[in-house]
């Protein structure tokens, strides 16, 4: 099967380079998944799961926070918010994390600190769902 160039990017490390012959993730839109010679495209990424099937057959899961995903003829670009291989990912701290915002969302008066602290906990609670697989 034919694979494309595949980077996901966070603004700290390169987490993954290397081909891939297909790749699923969730958009702001749903779930999409691509093949090698897809159209072009852009969209924007949504807290989720990303599944790599690399030119070995060999899958590999992500969790990825947010971002862009940019699709060009032979080479596809994951920017994300944050982004790490689902078995780098420490339950027990997930875990510490969850109930730590937790309870300072009890404390927050401000709405906009609200807001971040929901997207901290949701963010949270999906490296403990996928470190937990």
């Amino acid at each position: 099967m034919a694979t494309f160039n595949l980077e996901i990017i966070t603004p700290l490390e390169v987490v993954y380079r290397g081909e891939a012959e297909f790749v699923k993730l969730r958009t702001i839109v749903g779930d999409m998944g691509i093949l090698a010679h897809h159209a072009p495209l852009v969209s924007g990424l949504a807290l989720g799961q990303m599944m790599v099937r690399n030119e070995n057959k060999v899958e590999e899961n992500f969790f990825i926070s947010g971002g862009f995903w940019e699709i060009s003829k032979d080479k596809t670009v994951i920017l994300a918010d944050d982004a790490m291989n689902v078995k780098d990912i420490d339950v027990v701290l997930a875990k510490r994390e969850v109930e730590e915002l937790k309870a300072k969302m009890e404390k927050i008066k401000e709405e906009k600190d609200l807001a971040q602290a929901e997207k901290s906990l949701q963010e949270s609670l999906m490296k403990v769902q996928l470190g937990q697989r």
